[in-house]
């Protein structure tokens, strides 16, 4: 990316995660418009954590950089495409990212880099969430998620096998952190 990193954000590997033992671990997806990528993420992270018994240890969600379809339902494709693989996403609705969500959520993960750079200048000083690219967080990899939105059923389909192997890593990453915490090694908690 040719950007200046903010000198607040440390790299996303090198990220804590969960201090206590005793509330969910809040993840937040977040795209441009929140009718593809993110509720594709956000679907496939749900679908995971319900597949191992750990959807009690989570609050997820999902939001967008921009208003232009708040309240409305995921993409038509990105519905398809998802309920074909057990996946029902039809009933979430799309919302802007709010000043809040830095304090609310632990994670908030976004799926390129003009939504990382979007995040960075709204997420207020005081904000405690860690902010980083879905991929970089859950493989290791500094890599976008592709926008679906002018492309065809296909391209929804390899998006969606793309968030759901990161959601399976992010699931083992974030789960064997809060349970290392259990342990009596607390990770140490700053701020994005």
């Amino acid at each position: 990316m040719d950007r200046a990193e903010p000198a607040r954000r440390q790299p996303a590997s090198s990220r804590p995660v969960d201090e206590t033992t005793d509330r969910r671990i809040g993840v937040l997806f977040v795209c441009l418009g929140n009718i593809c990528r993110s509720p594709l993420a956000e679907g496939a992270f749900h679908h995971v954590l319900a597949e191992r018994g750990l959807a009690d240890r989570f609050r997820v969600d999902s939001a967008g950089i921009s208003d232009f379809h708040e309240g409305e339902p995921p993409d038509r494709r990105a519905i398809a495409v998802a309920k074909a693989r057990g996946i029902d996403i039809s009933g979430q609705r799309s919302r802007p990212v709010q000043t809040g969500d830095f304090l609310d959520f632990d994670w908030i993960l976004a799926m390129d880099g003009a939504n990382l750079t979007a995040l960075d200048g709204r997420a207020p000083d005081h904000a405690t969430a860690h902010v980083g690219l879905l991929l970089e967080v859950a493989e290791g990899r500094p890599a976008a998620v592709p926008d679906p939105y002018y492309d065809g059923p296909a391209e929804f389909d390899a998006v969606l096998d793309m968030v759901t192997a990161a959601a399976e890593r992010l699931a083992d990453r974030l789960t064997q952190a809060v349970d290392q915490a259990a342990g009596g090694v607390p990770p140490k908690r700053r701020s994005t």
